[in-house]
C-alpha cells in the first residue's frame, strides 16, 4: 500500500467520529427544533382557546347583566318584555334569537329557536346545534329568573358561530393551519373550509379526547388524511376544546432547511478536509510528520466550527425571545387602540395604559438593540464612544427602578439613595447597566421577593450595590458570566438570556474607570457591586 493510501486511510479513520459526531449533533437539533416548533404552536392554541372563552364569557355576562332587567322579574308575556328583547336584539348584533322561557321551558316571549328549554340554577351554554332557521352551527347561553312571585324560568340567547368562527381564523394568518373548535360531545363546531357547514360532525382522535380532558398539549398523527402536527388547548370553563393542525410537510420545513444548511456545512468542511489531505498526502513520503500536524489543525478547525454555528444558534434564539416580548406589548396595545373607535371602546384610562405599555416595551427594545450594536463593536475590538457629562446620578438610578418596578408584581425592589449624588459619566450607558442588573435581579429571582440597590459614595468613588434573593449563580461560573455569551450553568436551557447584557455592563464600567463583580451563593441570591471614581 503506498504512503498516499495509508495516510487517506488515517484520515478517513480520524474524520469518521467526528462525521458520525456531526451528524448526530445534526439530528439532536432537528429534534429540538421540532420541539420548539410544537411549543410555540401550544401556546397559539391556548391564546386561541383564550379568545373563545373571552368570546363565551363576554356573552354570558352580557346575558346576565341583561335578565336582571326589573321587567323579566315578573316572568308575565307583554309589551314591555317584548319591547326589552328587541332592543336587547339590536344592541347585541352576533345574537341570533333571545326569548324568555316560563316555569315550563316554554316561550313566553322572544324566540327560542324550536327549542323546550331546561331550566337550571346557574348560567349554562349548550352543545353546538344547528339553528333550524339559518341551518348553521349555534349555542344557546341559558341564564335563570327568578320571578318576584317566586316562580322560575329563563333569558335565553341563541348565538351563531359563523362570525366568531371567521374572527379566529383571519387571526391564524395562515392558510397552511387549519383551525377546529369541538364542544364538551366532540362535535366539530368550528372547521377551517367548513365555517357554512350544515351540519355537525363528532370527530374521533386522541387529540380530541385529550383536549376535552382538560389537557394542554401537541402531538405528531393522523388528522384527516393527512400526517400533522396537532396544537390543543381546553376552553375551561365550557368543556370545549381547540386544535391547530398543520400537515408536518409543512410544519417543519424550517427545521428540515436547517437540517440541510448544517449538513451543507459539513460536506464543505469533509471536502476541505479531503482535499488537504490528498494535497498533503502526496508529499508524506518526504514530509509525513506536516501531514499529521496538518490533519490535527483541520480537526481543530472543524471543532471551532461546530462551536460557533452553537454559539450563533444559542445567541439568536435568545435575541429573537427577547425581542418578541416587547412585539407582543405592542401588538396588544395596538390591538386595544384600534378597538377604541367602534361604539363602546376602552376607556381613557385604558387607552393611557395602552400608551404607556408601548412606551415601555419601546424602550425595552431600544436598551436590546443598543446593547446588540455594542457587542458587534466589542466583536470588531473598537471601545465605545462614551458621552460622559456631569450629572446627578440618583435620577437616573431611580428611573431605571420604577420601569423595573413596572414590570413585575412579585417583586419589591428597594431604592437606597442620598438627596444627590454627582458623577462624571455617560447617563445613558449607566442607566443600561442599572437595567441590566436590576432586570437579571428580577428573571433569576422566578419566586419574587425583594431586591435592594444601593447608590452611595464611597471615598471619592461611586459605588452601585444590587441585591437579589434568586437561585445564585455558581461559584464556578462568576468570572464566566462577565465573558460575551457566556451564561451560569444553572439557568442554561430553564431562563433564555443573551449572555450579552452582563459583558456590556463590564465593557461599559471598565470604559468608566471602574470594576463590576458578584459575589453569590446557589439558592441565596447574588449581590453585584460597581464601583467607578466620581
Amino acid at each position: 500500500m503506498s504512503q498516499r493510501a495509508r495516510v487517506l486511510w488515517v484520515i478517513a479513520l480520524a474524520i469518521l467520529p467526528l462525521v458520525a459526531l456531526s451528524g448526530f449533533t445534526i439530528w439532536q437539533q432537528y429534534l429540538r427544533d421540532q420541539f420548539v416548533v410544537s411549543t410555540e404552536r401550544t401556546y397559539f392554541a391556548q391564546a386561541t382557546a383564550y379568545a373563545a372563552e373571552a368570546f363565551l364569557d363576554g356573552h354570558v355576562a352580557a346575558t346576565r347583566a341583561l335578565s336582571r332587567h326589573p321587567a323579566l322579574a315578573r316572568l308575565r308575556p307583554g309589551e314591555e318584555i317584548e319591547g326589552l328583547l328587541k332592543q336587547a336584539a339590536a344592541d347585541n348584533p352576533d345574537w341570533q334569537s333571545i326569548g324568555v322561557a316560563g316555569p315550563d321551558g316554554n316561550a313566553i316571549a322572544g324566540a327560542l329557536a324550536g327549542a323546550k328549554i331546561k331550566l337550571a340554577n346557574r348560567p349554562a351554554v349548550s352543545p353546538a346545534l344547528i339553528d333550524p332557521r339559518t341551518g348553521k352551527p349555534s349555542v344557546v347561553i341559558a341564564v335563570p329568573l327568578e320571578a318576584a312571585d317566586g316562580g322560575r324560568g329563563a333569558l335565553v340567547v341563541s348565538l351563531p358561530t359563523e362570525r366568531f368562527a371567521s374572527s379566529l381564523m383571519g387571526k391564524i394568518g395562515s392558510p397552511l393551519v387549519d383551525l377546529t373548535v369541538v364542544d364538551a360531545q366532540g362535535q366539530a363546531l368550528i372547521h377551517s373550509g367548513a365555517a357554512a357547514a350544515r351540519s355537525l360532525t363528532r370527530l374521533q382522535a386522541a387529540a380530541i379526547d385529550a383536549v376535552l380532558a382538560g389537557k394542554t398539549g401537541s402531538d405528531i398523527a393522523p388528522f384527516g388524511d393527512r400526517n400533522s402536527l396537532i396544537a390543543y388547548a381546553p376552553v375551561s370553563n365550557y368543556g370545549w376544546g381547540v386544535l391547530l393542525t398543520e400537515p408536518t410537510v409543512t410544519a417543519f420545513a424550517p427545521a428540515r432547511r436547517q437540517v440541510l444548511e448544517r449538513g451543507a456545512v459539513l460536506a464543505v468542511i469533509l471536502a476541505v478536509v479531503g482535499a488537504l489531505g490528498w494535497t498533503l498526502a502526496g508529499r508524506l513520503s518526504v514530509a509525513f510528520q506536516s501531514a499529521v500536524q496538518a490533519r490535527a489543525e483541520a480537526e481543530r478547525l472543524s471543532q471551532d466550527l461546530k462551536r460557533a454555528l452553537h454559539a450563533r444558534d444559542e445567541f439568536l434564539g435568545a435575541a429573537s425571545h427577547d425581542l418578541r416580548n416587547p412585539l407582543s406589548t405592542i401588538q396588544a396595545a395596538a390591538e386595544l387602540l384600534e378597538r377604541s373607535s367602534e361604539p363602546g371602546g376602552i376607556t381613557k384610562e385604558r387607552l393611557a395604559t395602552c400608551g404607556e405599555h408601548i412606551l415601555s416595551a419601546s424602550r425595552r427594545m431600544a436598551v436590546l438593540l443598543d446593547a446588540f450594536l455594542d457587542v458587534s463593536r466589542l466583536e470588531a475590538g473598537k471601545p465605545l464612544e462614551l458621552n460622559k457629562q456631569r450629572g446627578d446620578l440618583v435620577p437616573l438610578v431611580r428611573q431605571v427602578v420604577s420601569e423595573c418596578q413596572q414590570t413585575t408584581a412579585r417583586h419589591r425592589i428597594a431604592l437606597e439613595a442620598p438627596a444627590e449624588l454627582s458623577a462624571q459619566a455617560d447617563g445613558a450607558r449607566l442607566q443600561r447597566v442599572v437595567g441590566n442588573l436590576v432586570g437579571n435581579a428580577i428573571k433569576y429571582s422566578p419566586d419574587g421577593g425583594e431586591i435592594n440597590v444601593k447608590l452611595e459614595a464611597h471615598d471619592a468613588d461611586v459605588v452601585l450595590t444590587v441585591r437579589d434573593r434568586g437561585i445564585g449563580i455558581p461559584s464556578k461560573d462568576q468570572q464566566r458570566v462577565f465573558e460575551r455569551f457566556q451564561r451560569g450553568s444553572n439557568v442554561e436551557g430553564r431562563i433564555p438570556g443573551t449572555g450579552i447584557g452582563l459583558a456590556g455592563a463590564r465593557q461599559i464600567v471598565e470604559q468608566h474607570g471602574g470594576t463590576i463583580s458578584v459575589k453569590s451563593q446557589i439558592g441565596k441570591g447574588a449581590t453585584f457591586t460597581v464601583r467607578f471614581p466620581a
